[in-house]
């Protein structure tokens, strides 16, 4: 059985997370070219926490790991170091079998791509049913009966369950993924891009649906995404990452209010200013350097209008939620 873990505040903890991969060409290719191994780092060192009930988001650019930070959140992805703990439980270093298994119900993922998340050959109701199934939480009628009670939930009917995935829209499809994800009453539910694939109508009944669910269930979100709009309807906390770390971690209000960090305020500039305000805008300038030879100190002085010599030689540190060598100086206009 599982050890209680005491209720605490904090839900989820991430601790020094890293995600290497080995890139390296063939040996043979090495050899005879002379070439040493290449490691990528997708993840450096992540650390943040997640409090029950809220939504943590994780924005950034295309490349910068978020999606790596998902699938190892969930255990889809083995850690090269670090931990992730669930209300207490280590996701990397359980070893029982029956805790794994208690730990993994809790736990649940949206996928991007809601048609390449569901298998084509299978009805929706034998989709949603599996989690229960694989988890031995009910038998016989009773399946049938909570598969209507969850595509009732999620805006469907229960005869939908005998169609096939193909049969629906985009918009239905992610509702059909969120009924398998609440199948087996998670608790902890990763959403990665969850509604980037969809139109833009389709997006705010999706949101509005998964706020609606987290309200009713109590339910702990880790939300990644490139949209800062669908972060700022979504997220309570946000963190903001550049080429494998956090360089801001802030309240979702106040990171769009007063951002911190170079990046972070580049990355909000990029967005329209709809209610013309006229201010002065930086927009975002370059691209992300190659993870694989990533820039000395901080990874994104190339980029940055504040860096100096400090910032290339010295990585700054998290410091009261930002790592910037300009915000610790003062230097920040």
């Amino acid at each position: 059985m599982m050890a209680q873990a005491k209720p605490s505040e904090t839900f989820v903890e991430v601790r020094d997370l890293k995600r290497v991969f080995d890139v390296s060409r063939p040996w043979l290719n090495r050899v005879i070219e002379r070439q040493p191994k290449a490691f990528l780092k997708a993840v450096d060192g992540l650390s943040f926490d997640i409090r029950r009930g809220e939504t943590f988001a994780l924005v950034g650019e295309s490349g910068s790991g978020k999606s790596t930070v998902a699938r190892m959140a969930v255990g889809l992805l083995p850690v090269t170091s670090g931990s992730v703990l669930i209300d207490g439980v280590s996701m990397t270093a359980v070893k029982d079998s029956q805790t794994r298994q208690q730990l993994r119900k809790r736990i649940q993922m949206i996928f991007q791509d809601p048609y390449a998340s569901l298998n084509p050959r299978w009805r929706v109701e034998r989709i949603i049913a599996e989690p229960i199934h694989a988890f031995g939480l009910l038998k016989g009628e009773q399946v049938a009966a909570r598969v209507g009670e969850l595509l009732t939930l999620v805006g469907l009917h229960p005869d939908d369950g005998r169609k096939y995935p193909h049969e629906f829209s985009g918009g239905q499809r992610q509702r059909i993924a969120i009924a398998r994800a609440l199948a087996s009453s998670a608790e902890f539910i990763v959403c990665d891009e969850p509604t980037s694939a969809l139109d833009v109508s389709v997006q705010a009944q999706i949101l509005n649906l998964m706020r609606d669910l987290q309200k009713e269930f109590g339910l702990t979100y880790l939300f990644i995404s490139h949209n800062l709009a669908v972060v700022r309807h979504m997220a309570d906390r946000i963190g903001v990452m550049y080429l494998g770390r956090l360089v801001e971690i802030s309240e979702g209000k106040k990171l769009f209010s007063a951002p911190r960090h170079p990046y972070t305020r580049m990355l909000l500039d990029a967005v329209p200013d709809l209610g013309m305000t006229g201010r002065q805008r930086q927009m975002v300038a370059g691209e992300i350097p190659n993870p694989i030879n990533p820039p000395s100190g901080c990874t994104f002085h190339p980029r940055c209008p504040l860096a100096n010599e400090r910032c290339k030689r010295e990585a700054p540190a998290m410091i009261d939620g930002v790592a910037c060598h300009a915000a610790e100086e003062g230097r920040m206009p």
